[in-house]
């Protein structure tokens, strides 16, 4: 049996939603994650020619304000979009997640 990580009675915390309609339009879609894809190592066979594929960085501030802005701004060429909202961006900022897809879509 593998191992799974499961959403959770009530998620919606986590997630930053905060919408009743939303978090009922949501729930049904939440389903069980496999485990193994937080165990399995990452083996790089070309780490260079990784380094150069073009990087984006979203970082939703709720969650993760503690990340280090200078080292994700080197990494990706200053391509750092921050939201002030919670894991679910997609969900809580529509708008704002499809105006980004499309300016990094153009460039």
């Amino acid at each position: 049996m593998e191992l799974v990580l499961y959403p959770g009675e009530d998620p919606m915390n986590f997630y930053g939603v905060k919408d009743p309609e939303l978090i009922a339009w949501m729930k049904p879609k939440l389903t069980p994650h496999p485990w193994k894809c937080f165990e399995q190592k990452l083996v790089l066979t070309n780490e260079a020619a990784m380094r150069k594929i073009p990087q984006t960085h979203i970082v939703c501030s709720t969650h993760m304000g503690g990340r280090n802005r200078a080292e994700l701004e080197a990494s990706s060429e200053g391509r750092v979009w921050e939201f002030d909202t919670a894991h679910d961006l997609m969900v809580t900022e529509p708008e704002a997640v499809a105006e980004m897809l499309l300016r990094l879509a153009s460039r």
